[in-house]
């Protein structure tokens, strides 16, 4: 079903060209990413008045973790389908599913998920190049393969860690004692 046409009152038609110093488009970044809004509704609803609120650190800092976690699982899923290799696939159902299952309303563990966000990122970028040479019919090396998964198993130790205890209020800190399980 198509989406029903806006009145041309209400269409976006007009467009508006600002230029900013880059403190200025780095501050509007910043504060668009902090009320989890896209850069153009932030600066569209700050020039009618109507600037957002930010939206609180760990509901921002969750959500970042799980569009990484099922980004990461989608490219695993990519690299099953396209060479045949089980192991892939053991590492999207565990990514993709039991961690994000293990992790949703674990605010508690924000602090700890803010530190290896970016790591988490990084091993997600080599997970997609992997999955994109494989989904182009490019041979993949079992080095680079290796690698690619002891990096994102370093990277996500932390959170795997934290999940595998019950929540506990105030808590955020992973038991030293636990390792992750082999994949």
């Amino acid at each position: 079903m198509a989406r029903p046409t806006l009145d041309p009152q209400r269409r976006r038609s007009e467009t508006l060209n600002l230029r900013l110093s880059p403190t200025e488009m780095y501050d509007l970044r910043r504060r668009a990413a902090e009320a989890g809004v896209t850069l153009a509704d932030y600066a569209r609803a700050t020039l009618t008045g109507r600037r957002p609120k930010p939206k609180p650190v760990k509901d921002r800092v969750m959500a970042a973790l799980l569009y990484e976690l099922s980004s990461i699982a989608t490219n695993l899923s990519q690299l099953e389908d396209a060479t045949g290799e089980a192991n892939f696939g053991q590492w999207a159902r565990y990514v993709g599913g039991e961690l994000v299952e293990r992790v949703t309303d674990r605010h508690e563990l924000t602090p700890l998920i803010e530190e290896h966000l970016e790591a988490i990122n990084g091993a997600g970028h080599m997970v997609n190049a992997l999955a994109r040479r494989a989904n182009m019919g490019k041979p993949l090396d079992a080095g680079e393969v290796e690698e690619t998964l002891s990096i994102l198993r370093r990277v996500l130790e932390p959170i795997h860690r934290a999940v595998k205890r019950p929540a506990k209020a105030g808590d955020g800190v992973p038991d030293p004692g636990d390792g992750p399980d082999a994949l």
